[in-house]
């Protein structure tokens, strides 16, 4: 019998398939070893993170790169002084009024007046000032404090063209163009006017007002004294008109003290005012005291004419007085505020 002829399987075709077969088994194992380590979750976190610091970097560089003239055109300026920047945090006094004259008046002559809506003080008013002002062309050449002799209170500057005061009321901000000489002596010149009240009281020739009147001061022979009986509880009215200008200031009474809030009782004044086609608003008002009492000070009305009104509280018959002036700079206008008695007020 014959041997059976051994039959050679193909070694080429055998160690191709078997390699094929390896790299596969490689790769296959390579592929989930990748997707084991890879969290998609850690993926997005991380560029997250990165979006978010690379848009914190940008804005910075943005903030940092923006020139003085980009910041100049964001400030603000006070209305009515056009080259004087506003005190932050500061909101125009009138901005309820814009379209009454004699505020547009007001803006017009080169005055303003904002009210502080922070807590701020009148120092940090006038550092504020005196940190942007030097910039900007302004020399600060005083700084008055209240109650100096031969001065009005405030800081004053000057450039090349005009001088400017700023000072405070209550709480607020008032503003004003005036002119260098002015700026550089304080005011002294209002000063002197204010002086006149107190050379005519100087003399003997003064006035008294009735025994029986609910309030008492002289008044210099050059103001006539004129009385009217008023719309409350026919209480008299008392008028002071300066013979020599014809500007008069009036003590006019308009309820009891405490009936009704005082902003509702300077409303009902200005309601008698407004007679026939001449009708009075009140333009604005702040909080102040007198005598120790609450009290409001402001500005009321009409289309011809504008009045300063201070509340006053009379300690003999509790009656609201309203004290009410064609011109503020009339010096027995403040000579009243600071020299009236209720009648047996001990001197």
């Amino acid at each position: 019998m014959g041997k059976r002829k051994k039959v050679t399987k193909d070694k080429k075709v055998f160690f191709k398939t078997k390699g094929s077969s390896l790299k596969r088994s490689r790769n296959k194992r390579r592929v989930q070893g990748l997707k084991q380590k890879i969290n998609v979750r850690k993926i997005l976190f991380y560029t997250t993170i990165i979006g978010i610091c690379i848009s914190v970097v940008f804005g910075l560089i943005l903030k940092l790169t923006h020139t003085p003239d980009e910041e100049s055109i964001k400030t603000e300026t006070v209305l009515g002084l056009e080259d004087i920047p506003i005190y932050p945090n500061s909101m125009f006094l009138y901005h309820n009024n814009m379209d009454n004259q004699t505020v547009k008046d007001m803006l017009a002559s080169g005055q303003s007046a904002y009210e502080i809506t922070d807590r701020s003080s009148f120092d940090e008013v006038k550092e504020y000032y005196i940190n942007e002002l030097n910039d900007k062309g302004w020399e600060l050449v005083l700084d008055i404090l209240i109650g100096s002799e031969g001065k009005k209170y405030g800081q004053y500057w000057v450039n090349s063209e005009k001088g400017l005061r700023i000072y405070s009321k209550f709480d607020d901000i008032w503003y004003e163009y005036i002119t260098i000489e002015e700026a550089r002596n304080g005011l002294s010149n209002r000063i002197s006017n204010e002086i006149e009240i107190d050379m005519l009281l100087a003399g003997s020739d003064n006035q008294e007002l009735l025994p029986d009147y609910p309030w008492q001061i002289k008044i210099p022979k050059e103001y006539l004294v004129r009385y009217e009986v008023s719309e409350f509880e026919d209480l008299r009215a008392v008028n002071f008109q300066k013979i020599s200008s014809g500007n008069y200031i009036t003590i006019y009474p308009v309820g009891y003290w405490g009936s009704k809030a005082l902003d509702y009782q300077l409303h009902d004044y200005v309601e008698i005012l407004s007679t026939g086609s001449e009708e009075w608003n009140v333009i604005n008002t702040f909080t102040t005291t007198f005598r120790g009492n609450s009290s409001l000070s402001g500005i009321i009305s009409s289309d011809t004419q504008q009045r300063d009104i201070l509340i006053l509280k009379n300690g003999k018959n509790f009656v609201t007085y309203i004290l009410s002036t064609e011109d503020k700079s009339d010096p027995l206008y403040q000579y009243i505020i600071e020299n009236i008695k209720y009648l047996g007020e001990d001197s």
